[in-house]
């Protein structure tokens, strides 16, 4: 899960923004990932204790990551390497809170080594994205603030779009709600 940004556009801390009984975004997105019975790690700043010790009861690994300022390829990258064990991962976002667990089970379903997964609701196409192995070199060279979405429209052929019930795909948490236009 990328959970390294700084929130700038929101204007403070949007991870720790409390949403839906009171819970921090983060931790309420960490809840669903979890929920869908997948191991995760998480992309934080390097030395964010605050949000460390705001999941220290969840069975998430963290993942400091040194260059996160540089933006989200940036830290996309760092996470990619700290997975290195893993066959395929899905790049889950922090501030994608109304996202279902059935929906990251479809994914993780649906992916192997060598596709691309993209979920589809309504035929329109969010996230998270799920990448196998076959494309973590395309990862790792991720810089700056862009993420995979050119990995994606590179490689059409691999992507395997995944139909879900789940408008949350298209929906995230950019601005605080009283000035924040509804992504549905």
């Amino acid at each position: 899960m990328l959970a390294a940004g700084y929130g700038r556009r929101f204007g403070s801390d949007k991870r720790l923004y409390t949403i839906e009984g009171g819970k921090p975004m983060l931790r309420l997105t960490l809840e669903n990932v979890i929920g869908s019975g997948s191991p995760c790690r998480v992309c934080v700043r390097d030395g964010d204790t605050g949000i460390a010790t705001l999941l220290q009861d969840l069975p998430v690994e963290i993942i400091p990551c040194a260059n996160s300022i540089e933006g989200m390829g940036a830290t996309l990258a760092e996470g990619v390497r700290a997975c290195e064990d893993w066959d395929a991962l899905l790049v889950a976002l922090g501030d994608m809170p109304w996202v279902q667990p059935d929906t990251y089970t479809r994914l993780l379903s649906a992916l192997d080594s060598n596709t691309i997964v993209q979920p589809v609701y309504q035929q329109k196409p969010g996230n998270p994205a799920g990448f196998g192995r076959r494309f973590y070199p395309l990862l790792r060279a991720l810089q700056g603030d862009g993420g995979g979405r050119q990995i994606l429209r590179d490689n059409p052929h691999q992507v395997r779009p995944v139909p879900v019930d789940d408008a949350a795909i298209h929906r995230d948490l950019d601005s605080p709600p009283s000035t924040a236009p509804d992504k549905h």
